[in-house]
């Protein structure tokens, strides 16, 4: 990590100017390569930029096919691709068939309350077939972040998750498991303790 500014001098807090966090909690030396055969697009909700416990961008700059998007409004992408979303099934929406070829899997990043936001601003996210995780016998291993039920994940932990369901290959993704848990010992040298759970809104 580089220190983009001194706090001693101007009394600004000291950060990596690698993933913008605080020197404490810098999470580079968390990053590990994969190579990823499903494209991933992450649609970002503003609020969570520079959050310091946000995984979205760790995620991208683990994976080789990934690409971050901020913002609150985004154009359809060009018709043709064969794209899915990452999202709980409801039963309006189509699901997205075993075994479908998949061009790019877009993933949301934010609360449920900007993720159900991004849904409402973008209508096209509404007609993708969805991918839902199936976290039958899994627990959520991020614990830095206040939930609201024991089974919302992280970015990069549903990211990882859906890629390893999307490809039958968990053996790849492996080493994202430990990028998670590298990460979340970052939160505990920087002492920040861990949230309680949150009721549901």
């Amino acid at each position: 990590p580089v220190a983009v500014a001194d706090p001693r001098a101007s009394g600004i807090r000291a950060s990596c100017d690698g993933c913008r966090r605080p020197l404490r909690a810098c999470w580079c030396g968390c990053v590990q390569h994969v190579d990823n055969r499903t494209p991933v697009l992450i649609l970002q909700h503003p609020s969570e930029r520079d959050h310091p416990k946000g995984t979205a961008a760790l995620l991208r700059r683990c994976l080789a096919r990934c690409s971050l998007l901020t913002g609150e409004r985004h154009a359809p992408p060009p018709p043709g691709g064969r794209l899915a979303l990452l999202y709980p099934h409801t039963p309006s929406a189509a699901r997205l068939e075993p075994g479908a070829p998949v061009d790019a899997l877009i993933v949301l990043d934010g609360t449920w309350r900007h993720s159900r936001k991004l849904m409402h601003l973008n209508p096209w996210l509404g007609a993708l077939p969805r991918l839902s995780l199936d976290l039958k016998g899994h627990t959520a291993r991020y614990r830095s972040r206040r939930a609201h039920a024991a089974h919302q994940l992280s970015t990069l932990e549903a990211g990882m998750l859906a890629l390893e369901q999307l490809e039958s290959d968990p053996e790849r993704y492996a080493p994202l498991h430990q990028v998670l848990e590298d990460f979340m010992r970052t939160h505990q040298k920087a002492g920040w303790p861990e949230p309680a759970m949150l009721p549901s809104d």
